[in-house]
């Protein structure tokens, strides 16, 4: 009974833990680069909404970000480009579908996302 309450206890903890940084705002200085972590710009990608509209490999409402990534090439023009579509908004490139913005990213974090969309290319 008594590991029933220590259990019981630790979820509460955890569930107040959760609760408490699903409330914070996420930004790329919150994770670290290296080979085992999550890239910065996936995570970034995971904690918003586009996953409502974009996959990896498929095209859903918007396209995938394999399909991003062999449309246009890593240049800082592009990276430019793309992060000011994403905080804008807009339609007409894909689809008559569009886009909702995001002007609350920073630019910061908006570079950190495209370019992790746009390591996704795939090698010919």
């Amino acid at each position: 009974m008594k590991s029933f309450y220590s259990l019981l206890t630790a979820a509460f903890l955890l569930s107040c833990a959760s609760e408490k940084n699903s409330q914070e705002k996420v930004t790329s200085q919150d994770f670290v680069s290296n080979e085992t972590a999550t890239p910065k710009g996936l995570a970034l990608i995971e904690s918003s909404d586009c996953q409502t509209c974009h996959h990896s490999k498929n095209n859903l409402v918007g396209p995938s970000y394999t399909a991003i990534a062999a449309k246009y090439e890593n240049t800082d023009a592009n990276i430019a480009l793309l992060s000011s579509k994403i905080k804008l908004g807009g339609s007409g490139v894909w689809s008559d579908v569009p886009m909702l913005a995001h002007p609350t990213f920073s630019d910061e974090d908006l570079k950190e996302m495209v370019l992790y969309i746009l390591s996704l290319k795939e090698s010919k």
